[in-house]
């Protein structure tokens, strides 16, 4: 499905990447993710292989993830939830309201079951879920559809923000041109090979 990609993608970096087809999209991102494997090549990560490195450590610790299955645990609260699923000694529900409030949610929605709000609220602790354990890369699955119940242009503004000011890598995928504006790098996925299209820091460097 995928063929001979090759791409290096850097920390604190805004990564787009376009594609009509949401299976290779979706693949890549699962690739990244550690939860596919390759069955040619190699995925490094930190100069180490995909093939040697703890994968579950991985994908508990170095990655955070917007995925269309939001994974929320709807009977409990934002800051119940957190608590549970932090694995970072010291974080409390000081620093969990923190993360929540960047995204628009407040302390009185933070304590309601996450099944009582609305679905833009739910968006919201999604977002905030993915930064939770400080992960080093955060990927975005179509959020044009799976936080549709928010702005883009406020999604990618926080976005930016934090992965400047974190130092994190984000990679997006998506089929929304829009993304196009808000990103430091955009690459084109088609018939399973990705391509350059345009490096906005130069541009803006000009």
């Amino acid at each position: 499905m995928l063929k001979g990609i090759t791409v290096d993608f850097s920390a604190g970096k805004v990564y787009g990447i376009l594609g009509e087809n949401n299976t290779e999209k979706t693949a890549l991102l699962a690739l990244l993710a550690g939860i596919s494997t390759v069955s040619n090549g190699d995925i490094l990560f930190k100069n180490q292989n995909f093939q040697k490195i703890d994968r579950d450590r991985y994908r508990r610790k170095e990655i955070g993830t917007v995925f269309q299955q939001y994974n929320l645990l709807f009977d409990a609260s934002a800051l119940t939830m957190f608590k549970l699923l932090s694995w970072k000694q010291g974080n409390d529900a000081e620093q969990f309201l923190k993360r929540l409030k960047e995204v628009g949610i407040n302390e009185k929605q933070a304590n309601k079951k996450i099944k009582k709000l609305s679905a833009a609220e739910q968006q919201r602790i999604c977002l905030a879920k993915a930064t939770l354990n400080d992960p080093e890369i955060i990927l975005l699955d179509a959020p044009e559809k799976t936080l549709g119940e928010l702005s883009l242009e406020a999604i990618m503004a926080y976005l930016c923000v934090y992965a400047k000011n974190e130092n994190k890598c984000i990679i997006i995928g998506s089929q929304s041109q829009k993304i196009a504006s808000y990103v430091d790098e955009l690459w084109g996925l088609n018939g399973g090979k990705l391509s350059f299209i345009k490096d906005n820091t130069e541009i803006d460097g000009m």
